[in-house]
């Protein structure tokens, strides 16, 4: 495969006309035919705009491959992974590269059981799809193609399901929302639940052409936006999307962007006084969710970053609810894969239950500052990561994934990225200076 497309358990994903092609795209929809084996799979995706040539050529592959094939449409990713079961499918593929920037796009590749395939099968795909030559039906065991246009709606429905979601209690409630759709795959689904929810809705870059009006992934820098519509709009809550609509993020009444991470830690909030249990998160989550878990009897597991690692976790450790601290949210009793829509519903479900607002309700657990950062990967960066573990001998040292450093008050995670070509930083501590400082004794040992 192309040396320079980034391949992981999440997926594959490069730059649109460059490493991403269709060419790309027909090799991997054949591949996942051929692994799949046989039954019928799901393509569908985020709003970018090529999306469609794609998607187009991963159905041609996987039609080649003799399945038949169901175009679910632009969607979030969380839709195309309940739809696997809905529709009864062996697998799919999403055409998304989740928070990426424009230029970028990517394959996600799903089982019959609607969750991204596991380590071990990506193991098996990835011998599958390096094959020079992948074996083609003849005219008589080509697949067939159709459409659906109903896996959203039955997103939707399925996220009202939930049994501890009150949706008429919520609708009492009466909330004033602003939600930003990004221009993505989430710009028909997340104002639908809003809606279904009774809510007040403010829609901002909701048009789902994937022409993203600011930087995609939904951090605080790239909210000032729905910032400002809060305040304008007098709402009680703002919630950001990123292009496939998997991750979420919070705006408080004050019009204050609050930081991905107390995604999670709200909807914990939600979830474990009713369905107490175990709790998986990856290692560069935020020790707020370990803190939600503690203050309800319950334990907190870490796997490897990569939605495919948590869920993985999830299943040995029977978890209850989890997710990623990038405002991934993951509840079993919905869906096994990360979903903004469910954040939403279980945000709102807390502040109604708790009848506080969204500043009231993150101080019902200790608040940390967490530092996240990014650099150009050197060709000599495993070896300088050895370096830097030799260096630290007295500290407590997790080599799970890269290396995370664990103080008393405070932690620092250094890691390849799994979906671009750059290593992150991640550092939590009670203050920012504290945070930052903890990037920058990285940075140094790393010569960086």
């Amino acid at each position: 495969m192309t040396s320079n497309l980034v391949e992981s358990v999440s997926g594959a994903r490069g730059v649109v006309g460059e490493t991403m092609t269709p060419h790309l795209a027909l090799q991997y929809g054949l591949a996942f035919g051929t692994f799949i084996g046989d039954g019928t799979v799901l393509a569908g995706g985020d709003s970018r705009t090529s999306h469609h040539s794609l998607k187009c050529a991963v159905m041609s592959g996987l039609m080649a491959a003799g399945c038949d094939v169901i175009d679910i449409g632009v969607c979030p990713t969380p839709t195309v992974g309940m739809a696997v079961k809905h529709l009864h499918a062996a697998g799919a593929i999403a055409v998304t590269a989740s928070h990426n920037p424009v230029e970028w796009n990517g394959l996600k590749l799903f089982g019959n059981k609607g969750e991204y395939i596991s380590p071990a099968q990506y193991e098996i795909f990835s011998r599958v799809v390096s094959q020079p030559m992948l074996p083609l039906m003849d005219w008589r065991r080509i697949g067939k193609l159709a459409l659906n246009d109903d896996a959203i709606e039955f997103h939707v429905a399925r996220v009202l399901s939930v049994d501890f979601i009150k949706p008429t209690k919520i609708k009492k409630r009466k909330f004033r929302v602003v939600i930003d759709c990004v221009n993505g795959g989430g710009s028909v689904a997340g104002p639908m639940l809003l809606n279904r929810l009774g809510c007040e809705v403010t829609s901002i870059n909701d048009v789902p052409d994937g022409r993203f009006p600011h930087v995609a992934e939904p951090v605080p820098g790239s909210l000032r936006q729905l910032c400002r519509a809060v305040k304008a709009h007098k709402a009680e809550i703002g919630f950001a999307l990123d292009p496939d609509a998997d991750r979420l993020a919070i705006v408080s009444e004050k019009g204050h962007a609050i930081g991905e991470e107390h995604t999670l830690a709200l909807s914990l909030m939600a979830t474990l006084p009713r369905h107490p249990g175990n709790v998986v998160v990856n290692m560069s989550t935020s020790r707020m969710c370990q803190d939600v878990a503690e203050m309800h009897g319950c334990r907190l597991f870490r796997s490897k970053v990569g939605e495919a690692n948590v869920v993985d976790m999830m299943k040995r450790h029977k978890a209850v609810a989890g997710g990623e601290g990038n405002g991934g949210v993951i509840l079993p009793a919905s869906h096994s894969g990360r979903d903004s829509l469910m954040g939403m519903a279980l945000v709102l479900q807390h502040l109604c239950s708790a009848g506080k607002t969204v500043s009231e309700a993150m101080g019902e657990y200790p608040n940390y500052v967490i530092v996240k950062e990014k650099g150009e990967l050197a060709e000599d960066f495993d070896t300088r990561l050895q370096s830097l573990k030799g260096k630290l001998t007295d500290a407590k040292l997790d080599e799970t994934d890269g290396v995370r450093i664990d103080f008393a008050d405070s932690w620092v995670h250094i890691r390849r990225s799994n979906t671009e070509t750059i290593y992150r930083i991640i550092a939590e501590a009670r203050t920012k200076q504290a945070a930052v400082s903890l990037i920058d004794m990285v940075r140094s040992m790393l010569g960086q």
